[in-house]
Protein backbone atom coordinates (compact mmCIF):
# COMPACT_ATOMS: atom_id res chain seq x y z
CA UNK A 1 0.00 0.00 0.00
CA UNK A 2 1.03 3.63 -0.54
CA UNK A 3 0.67 6.15 2.27
CA UNK A 4 -2.54 7.33 0.56
CA UNK A 5 -3.99 3.84 0.62
CA UNK A 6 -2.92 3.26 4.21
CA UNK A 7 -4.52 6.47 5.38
CA UNK A 8 -7.72 5.82 3.43
CA UNK A 9 -7.97 2.43 5.13
CA UNK A 10 -7.21 3.99 8.51
CA UNK A 11 -9.87 6.69 8.05
CA UNK A 12 -12.41 4.06 7.02
CA UNK A 13 -11.72 2.03 10.17
CA UNK A 14 -10.27 -0.77 8.07
CA UNK A 15 -6.92 -2.50 8.45
CA UNK A 16 -4.07 -1.15 6.32
CA UNK A 17 -1.13 -3.38 5.47
CA UNK A 18 0.75 -1.66 8.32
CA UNK A 19 0.13 1.12 10.83
CA UNK A 20 0.59 4.48 9.01
CA UNK A 21 3.30 6.89 10.15
CA UNK A 22 3.48 10.53 9.02
CA UNK A 23 5.21 13.83 9.68
CA UNK A 24 3.77 17.36 9.43
CA UNK A 25 5.29 19.24 6.52
CA UNK A 26 6.08 22.05 8.99
CA UNK A 27 8.37 19.65 10.87
CA UNK A 28 10.07 18.61 7.63
CA UNK A 29 10.42 21.72 5.50
CA UNK A 30 13.45 23.27 7.22
CA UNK A 31 15.44 20.12 6.32
CA UNK A 32 13.57 19.13 3.15
CA UNK A 33 16.72 19.15 1.01
CA UNK A 34 18.44 16.54 3.17
CA UNK A 35 18.85 13.34 1.09
CA UNK A 36 18.11 11.26 4.20
CA UNK A 37 14.36 11.82 3.67
CA UNK A 38 14.12 9.80 0.47
CA UNK A 39 14.80 6.37 2.02
CA UNK A 40 12.43 7.21 4.88
CA UNK A 41 9.61 8.01 2.45
CA UNK A 42 10.45 4.87 0.48
CA UNK A 43 10.23 2.89 3.74
CA UNK A 44 6.70 4.17 4.40
CA UNK A 45 6.89 7.57 6.07
CA UNK A 46 4.16 9.94 4.86
CA UNK A 47 4.19 13.73 4.61
CA UNK A 48 1.05 15.67 5.56
CA UNK A 49 0.23 19.12 4.21
CA UNK A 50 -2.46 21.23 5.90
CA UNK A 51 -4.37 23.66 3.72
CA UNK A 52 -7.41 25.90 4.17
CA UNK A 53 -9.94 25.57 1.31
CA UNK A 54 -11.27 29.05 2.07
CA UNK A 55 -10.00 32.57 2.55
CA UNK A 56 -11.23 35.43 4.71
CA UNK A 57 -11.92 38.80 3.12
CA UNK A 58 -12.11 41.59 5.68
CA UNK A 59 -13.93 44.88 5.24
CA UNK A 60 -13.33 48.07 7.24
CA UNK A 61 -9.87 46.97 8.28
CA UNK A 62 -6.44 48.50 7.88
CA UNK A 63 -3.47 46.36 8.87
CA UNK A 64 -0.45 48.30 10.13
CA UNK A 65 2.81 46.49 10.84
CA UNK A 66 5.99 47.74 12.51
CA UNK A 67 9.21 45.72 12.76
CA UNK A 68 12.13 46.84 14.92
CA UNK A 69 15.12 45.41 16.75
CA UNK A 70 15.21 45.92 20.52
CA UNK A 71 18.08 44.65 22.67
CA UNK A 72 19.15 42.45 19.78
CA UNK A 73 15.70 40.86 19.41
CA UNK A 74 13.34 41.26 16.47
CA UNK A 75 10.06 42.86 17.54
CA UNK A 76 6.98 42.85 15.34
CA UNK A 77 3.90 44.85 16.25
CA UNK A 78 0.64 44.62 14.30
CA UNK A 79 -2.37 46.93 14.58
CA UNK A 80 -5.82 46.09 13.20
CA UNK A 81 -7.56 49.46 12.76
CA UNK A 82 -11.29 49.83 12.02
CA UNK A 83 -13.91 52.57 12.08
CA UNK A 84 -14.89 51.25 15.52
CA UNK A 85 -11.42 51.29 17.07
CA UNK A 86 -8.30 49.17 16.94
CA UNK A 87 -6.61 46.16 18.52
CA UNK A 88 -2.92 45.31 18.55
CA UNK A 89 -0.52 42.44 19.21
CA UNK A 90 3.25 42.05 19.52
CA UNK A 91 5.76 39.27 18.85
CA UNK A 92 9.40 39.04 19.98
CA UNK A 93 11.62 36.70 17.96
CA UNK A 94 8.45 35.05 16.66
CA UNK A 95 6.90 34.46 20.10
CA UNK A 96 3.69 36.30 20.88
CA UNK A 97 4.21 38.55 23.91
CA UNK A 98 1.06 40.65 23.68
CA UNK A 99 -2.33 39.31 22.58
CA UNK A 100 -5.09 41.12 20.74
CA UNK A 101 -7.73 41.08 23.48
CA UNK A 102 -6.94 42.92 26.71
CA UNK A 103 -10.08 44.93 27.51
CA UNK A 104 -13.85 44.93 26.93
CA UNK A 105 -13.31 47.49 24.17
CA UNK A 106 -10.89 45.11 22.43
CA UNK A 107 -13.61 42.45 22.42
CA UNK A 108 -16.06 44.88 20.87
CA UNK A 109 -13.59 45.82 18.13
CA UNK A 110 -12.77 42.16 17.41
CA UNK A 111 -16.49 41.34 17.22
CA UNK A 112 -16.82 44.12 14.65
CA UNK A 113 -13.89 42.69 12.66
CA UNK A 114 -15.35 39.17 12.67
CA UNK A 115 -18.78 40.49 11.68
CA UNK A 116 -17.22 42.31 8.73
CA UNK A 117 -15.27 39.32 7.45
CA UNK A 118 -16.52 37.26 4.52
CA UNK A 119 -15.47 33.62 4.31
CA UNK A 120 -15.27 32.49 0.68
CA UNK A 121 -14.21 29.24 -1.03
CA UNK A 122 -10.61 28.95 -2.22
CA UNK A 123 -10.26 25.52 -3.81
CA UNK A 124 -8.07 26.20 -6.84
CA UNK A 125 -4.63 25.71 -5.29
CA UNK A 126 -5.64 22.92 -2.90
CA UNK A 127 -3.25 19.96 -3.04
CA UNK A 128 -0.51 21.64 -5.10
CA UNK A 129 2.22 20.73 -2.61
CA UNK A 130 0.93 17.18 -2.43
CA UNK A 131 1.13 16.80 -6.19
CA UNK A 132 4.72 18.03 -6.12
CA UNK A 133 5.69 15.49 -3.44
CA UNK A 134 3.80 12.48 -4.81
CA UNK A 135 3.56 9.65 -3.92
CA UNK A 136 4.60 10.43 -0.34
CA UNK A 137 2.33 13.37 0.51
CA UNK A 138 -1.29 13.75 1.61
CA UNK A 139 -3.21 17.01 2.01
CA UNK A 140 -5.59 17.73 4.88
CA UNK A 141 -8.44 20.17 4.70
CA UNK A 142 -8.23 22.62 7.60
CA UNK A 143 -11.22 24.25 9.25
CA UNK A 144 -9.46 26.17 12.03
CA UNK A 145 -10.30 26.38 15.72
CA UNK A 146 -13.79 26.52 17.18
CA UNK A 147 -14.85 29.90 18.66
CA UNK A 148 -13.76 29.48 22.28
CA UNK A 149 -10.44 27.89 21.35
CA UNK A 150 -9.78 30.66 18.83
CA UNK A 151 -10.32 33.26 21.54
CA UNK A 152 -8.22 31.36 24.06
CA UNK A 153 -5.29 30.42 21.81
CA UNK A 154 -5.16 33.14 19.16
CA UNK A 155 -6.73 36.29 20.57
CA UNK A 156 -6.41 36.49 24.35
CA UNK A 157 -3.96 33.88 25.61
CA UNK A 158 -4.76 31.31 28.28
CA UNK A 159 -3.99 33.32 31.40
CA UNK A 160 -5.86 36.45 30.39
CA UNK A 161 -8.79 34.58 28.89
CA UNK A 162 -9.36 32.76 32.17
CA UNK A 163 -10.10 36.16 33.75
CA UNK A 164 -12.01 37.47 30.74
CA UNK A 165 -14.52 34.62 30.99
CA UNK A 166 -15.55 36.06 34.35
CA UNK A 167 -14.77 39.77 34.07
CA UNK A 168 -15.98 40.38 30.49
CA UNK A 169 -18.61 37.69 30.16
CA UNK A 170 -21.01 39.72 28.00
CA UNK A 171 -18.25 40.72 25.57
CA UNK A 172 -16.86 37.18 25.46
CA UNK A 173 -20.25 35.72 24.61
CA UNK A 174 -20.88 38.32 21.92
CA UNK A 175 -17.57 37.53 20.21
CA UNK A 176 -18.25 33.80 20.66
CA UNK A 177 -21.52 34.17 18.74
CA UNK A 178 -19.84 36.08 15.90
CA UNK A 179 -17.10 33.44 15.65
CA UNK A 180 -19.72 30.67 15.75
CA UNK A 181 -21.46 32.23 12.74
CA UNK A 182 -18.11 32.40 10.93
CA UNK A 183 -17.20 28.82 11.82
CA UNK A 184 -20.57 27.62 10.54
CA UNK A 185 -19.78 29.21 7.18
CA UNK A 186 -16.31 27.63 7.14
CA UNK A 187 -17.87 24.21 7.74
CA UNK A 188 -20.22 24.67 4.77
CA UNK A 189 -17.31 25.59 2.49
CA UNK A 190 -15.07 22.75 3.71
CA UNK A 191 -17.94 20.26 3.32
CA UNK A 192 -18.35 21.24 -0.34
CA UNK A 193 -14.62 21.26 -1.02
CA UNK A 194 -11.75 18.81 -1.56
CA UNK A 195 -10.03 16.59 0.97
CA UNK A 196 -11.22 13.47 2.75
CA UNK A 197 -9.81 14.35 6.19
CA UNK A 198 -10.76 17.61 7.92
CA UNK A 199 -8.59 18.87 10.77
CA UNK A 200 -10.05 20.99 13.54
CA UNK A 201 -6.86 22.48 14.99
CA UNK A 202 -8.11 22.95 18.54
CA UNK A 203 -4.82 22.62 20.45
CA UNK A 204 -7.13 21.54 23.25
CA UNK A 205 -6.03 20.38 26.68
CA UNK A 206 -8.74 19.74 29.22
CA UNK A 207 -7.32 21.56 32.24
CA UNK A 208 -7.80 24.89 30.44
CA UNK A 209 -11.61 24.52 30.34
CA UNK A 210 -12.91 21.55 32.28
CA UNK A 211 -16.08 19.55 31.55
CA UNK A 212 -18.65 22.30 32.18
CA UNK A 213 -17.09 24.78 29.73
CA UNK A 214 -16.41 21.97 27.25
CA UNK A 215 -20.08 20.99 27.29
CA UNK A 216 -21.27 24.60 27.02
CA UNK A 217 -18.89 26.02 24.44
CA UNK A 218 -17.29 23.22 22.41
CA UNK A 219 -19.92 20.51 22.08
CA UNK A 220 -22.61 22.72 20.48
CA UNK A 221 -20.15 23.76 17.75
CA UNK A 222 -19.13 20.16 17.09
CA UNK A 223 -22.72 18.96 16.98
CA UNK A 224 -23.94 21.65 14.59
CA UNK A 225 -20.94 22.26 12.37
CA UNK A 226 -19.55 18.76 11.97
CA UNK A 227 -22.93 17.51 10.67
CA UNK A 228 -22.54 18.92 7.13
CA UNK A 229 -18.98 17.58 7.02
CA UNK A 230 -20.19 14.09 7.86
CA UNK A 231 -23.00 14.38 5.34
CA UNK A 232 -20.34 15.13 2.72
CA UNK A 233 -18.42 11.98 3.68
CA UNK A 234 -15.58 13.75 5.50
CA UNK A 235 -13.60 12.30 8.40
CA UNK A 236 -13.34 14.95 11.13
CA UNK A 237 -10.44 15.01 13.56
CA UNK A 238 -9.73 17.29 16.51
CA UNK A 239 -6.16 18.19 17.47
CA UNK A 240 -6.19 17.21 21.16
CA UNK A 241 -2.51 17.09 22.04
CA UNK A 242 -2.85 17.60 25.79
CA UNK A 243 -4.85 16.22 28.70
CA UNK A 244 -8.25 14.65 28.09
CA UNK A 245 -9.19 12.53 31.13
CA UNK A 246 -11.55 15.03 32.79
CA UNK A 247 -13.69 15.28 29.65
CA UNK A 248 -13.27 11.75 28.33
CA UNK A 249 -16.97 10.95 28.72
CA UNK A 250 -17.99 14.05 26.78
CA UNK A 251 -15.47 13.28 24.03
CA UNK A 252 -16.89 9.76 23.82
CA UNK A 253 -20.29 11.16 22.83
CA UNK A 254 -19.02 14.05 20.70
CA UNK A 255 -19.35 13.70 16.89
CA UNK A 256 -15.56 13.54 16.55
CA UNK A 257 -14.26 10.74 14.33
CA UNK A 258 -10.57 11.07 15.11
CA UNK A 259 -8.35 12.37 17.90
CA UNK A 260 -5.29 13.85 16.22
CA UNK A 261 -1.92 14.37 17.91
CA UNK A 262 -3.23 12.24 20.79
CA UNK A 263 -0.29 12.13 23.21
CA UNK A 264 0.20 9.72 26.12
CA UNK A 265 1.73 10.88 29.45
CA UNK A 266 3.60 12.90 30.48
CA UNK A 267 2.18 15.50 28.08
CA UNK A 268 -1.22 13.80 28.08
CA UNK A 269 -2.92 12.09 31.00
CA UNK A 270 -4.27 8.90 29.42
CA UNK A 271 -2.36 5.98 27.96
CA UNK A 272 -3.45 4.70 24.56
CA UNK A 273 -4.95 1.68 26.34
CA UNK A 274 -7.04 3.98 28.54
CA UNK A 275 -8.09 6.01 25.52
CA UNK A 276 -9.11 2.89 23.62
CA UNK A 277 -11.15 1.66 26.58
CA UNK A 278 -13.24 4.83 26.72
CA UNK A 279 -13.27 5.57 22.93
CA UNK A 280 -13.50 2.11 21.35
CA UNK A 281 -14.54 3.26 17.87
CA UNK A 282 -12.65 6.54 17.46
CA UNK A 283 -9.58 6.83 15.28
CA UNK A 284 -6.28 7.73 16.96
CA UNK A 285 -3.58 9.62 15.04
CA UNK A 286 -1.13 9.54 17.91
CA UNK A 287 1.92 11.69 18.43
CA UNK A 288 4.87 9.70 19.71
CA UNK A 289 6.17 11.82 22.59
CA UNK A 290 9.25 13.76 21.49
CA UNK A 291 11.27 12.30 24.35
CA UNK A 292 10.83 8.67 23.25
CA UNK A 293 12.94 9.27 20.13
CA UNK A 294 15.93 9.59 22.47
CA UNK A 295 15.48 6.05 23.80
CA UNK A 296 17.98 3.36 22.82
CA UNK A 297 16.85 1.79 19.53
CA UNK A 298 15.70 -1.46 21.13
CA UNK A 299 13.57 0.36 23.70
CA UNK A 300 12.03 2.67 21.09
CA UNK A 301 11.24 -0.32 18.89
CA UNK A 302 9.46 -2.09 21.76
CA UNK A 303 7.61 1.06 22.84
CA UNK A 304 6.09 1.40 19.36
CA UNK A 305 4.96 -2.24 19.41
CA UNK A 306 3.54 -1.82 22.92
CA UNK A 307 1.49 1.20 21.86
CA UNK A 308 0.15 -0.65 18.85
CA UNK A 309 -0.89 -3.48 21.18
CA UNK A 310 -2.64 -0.97 23.47
CA UNK A 311 -4.58 0.92 20.83
CA UNK A 312 -4.87 -1.38 17.83
CA UNK A 313 -4.43 -5.06 18.59
CA UNK A 314 -6.43 -5.73 15.40
CA UNK A 315 -4.34 -3.27 13.37
CA UNK A 316 -7.24 -0.86 12.93
CA UNK A 317 -8.03 2.76 13.89
CA UNK A 318 -4.45 3.77 14.68
CA UNK A 319 -1.76 5.85 13.01
CA UNK A 320 1.34 7.58 14.36
CA UNK A 321 2.75 10.97 13.48
CA UNK A 322 5.41 13.54 14.22
CA UNK A 323 3.32 16.60 15.03
CA UNK A 324 4.93 18.44 17.92
CA UNK A 325 8.70 18.28 17.40
CA UNK A 326 11.32 16.64 15.22
CA UNK A 327 14.19 15.40 17.33
CA UNK A 328 17.79 16.10 16.35
CA UNK A 329 18.43 12.36 15.94
CA UNK A 330 15.62 11.91 13.38
CA UNK A 331 17.89 10.23 10.84
CA UNK A 332 18.51 7.39 13.30
CA UNK A 333 15.23 7.25 15.27
CA UNK A 334 12.61 7.47 12.51
CA UNK A 335 13.97 4.30 10.83
CA UNK A 336 13.56 2.47 14.16
CA UNK A 337 9.86 3.40 14.25
CA UNK A 338 9.38 2.42 10.61
CA UNK A 339 11.06 -0.93 11.20
CA UNK A 340 8.83 -1.63 14.20
CA UNK A 341 5.74 -0.80 12.17
CA UNK A 342 6.77 -3.35 9.54
CA UNK A 343 6.01 -5.92 12.24
CA UNK A 344 2.38 -4.72 12.27
CA UNK A 345 1.87 -5.84 8.69
CA UNK A 346 -1.26 -7.88 8.11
Amino acid sequence: MTIHERLEAFWAGERPDEIPYTIYHTKWQDAKDDPAWEPLFEAGLGLTFKEYPFRQERRDLDVIEHETVESGLSVRRVIWRTSQGEVSARWTDGWQQEHWLKSPEDYRVMTHIVGNTDVVPDYDSFGAAEREMQPYAVTWSMIGRTPLQEMLVDYAGLESFSFHLFDYEEEVRRLYKALFDSFRRKAEIVAAGPGRFVSNLENFTAETLGPDRYEEFLLPVYEECFAPLHEAGKIVGCHYDGKTASVKGLIAHAPIDLIESLTPPPEGDQSLAECRAVWPTKLFWSNLNASVYELPPGELHQLVLDRVAEAAPDGRRLAFEISEARQANWRESIPVVLKALKETRS
